[in-house]
């Protein structure tokens, strides 16, 4: 099992610039009741989603996918079942043709441009297809051959609508609840606790060990205190991250490989329309 993720090039990380909403931020206020959600066993994604380890370097890749399928069932109420491969064959694609069937892994910044931008060359919406489309043991070894399967492909939707930069503890807590996720890469020489029901915990901010990505989807009062839920593709589902570990990784977005909000469609309406005993826009 490889855990590798690629440091953004000077051109990625302009590319990305420009999608940034540094001017928008989750308004705590519009969403009422957050940590109540957060405490309804009813609403977690946990229990839902697939428990996957990854066989190369595509630690991106799953983060995408799996980031795509809770938003996916938190906002329509279906679950996908999304293409991992894909999403890291296509990173590499975009980080730049040679990347392709190295396996040496991928940039997050390439997995947010993917779920917004898509390859618009070989007219590829912004998302991922299904894993029966493009299943695991489908890995590119050239850009030829994935021009040769992508082309087209029928892409589900990212379930992003804006891009934000990591928000304050409180912030994100109410992001999760209304079904955004954070998308982030950190060093992986982690330091692990666990908590009370044997659910690891990383107990500081990681320093260094080559860098993996994985992605905040729900948040649990456990113990407590409030941990983010960060499901993760190493055969286990989800770990905890407390709010000094996340703070330090928010004070630097975590530098060097990044981090991102990634605000749902009509967040602040769906919530409030589920909240008030709505279904689903």
């Amino acid at each position: 099992m490889n855990s590798k993720l690629l440091i953004p090039t000077d051109e990625e990380q302009q590319q990305l610039a420009e999608l940034l909403s540094v001017s928008s931020r989750v308004d705590t206020r519009k969403l009422p009741g957050y940590l109540d959600v957060l405490q309804d066993p009813r609403k977690s994604p946990l229990p839902r989603m697939q428990v996957e380890r990854q066989q190369r370097s595509d630690c991106q890749g799953n983060a995408a996918a799996n980031g795509v399928e809770s938003t996916t069932w938190g906002t329509t109420g279906v679950m996908p079942v999304l293409s991992e491969m894909f999403a890291y064959n296509a990173s590499e694609y975009l980080m730049g043709k040679k990347y392709v069937g190295r396996d040496m892994g991928s940039s997050m910044h390439s997995g947010v441009r993917l779920m917004t931008k898509g390859i618009p060359e070989l007219n590829i919406q912004p998302g991922i297809p299904s894993e029966s489309k493009w299943p695991y043991t489908r890995y590119c070894r050239s850009a030829r051959e994935f021009e040769q399967y992508a082309t087209g492909i029928e892409t589900e939707s990212a379930m992003v609508a804006e891009v934000q930069p990591m928000p304050d503890w409180n912030e994100a807590l109410a992001t999760v609840a209304a079904r955004g996720r954070l998308h982030i890469g950190t060093w992986w020489d982690v330091r692990w606790g666990k908590a009370s029901d044997g659910t690891p915990i990383m107990s500081r901010v990681p320093t260094r060990g080559g860098g993996h990505a994985h992605v905040c989807i729900w948040a649990r009062y456990l113990d407590g205190e409030w941990f983010l839920a960060d499901w993760n593709s190493h055969g286990y589902g989800h770990f905890l991250i407390p709010q000094g570990v996340y703070e330090g990784l928010q004070r630097t977005q975590c530098s060097p490989f990044g981090g991102f909000a990634l605000i749902p469609p009509e967040m602040e309406e769906r919530y409030n329309r589920i909240q008030q005993g709505g279904g689903y826009l």
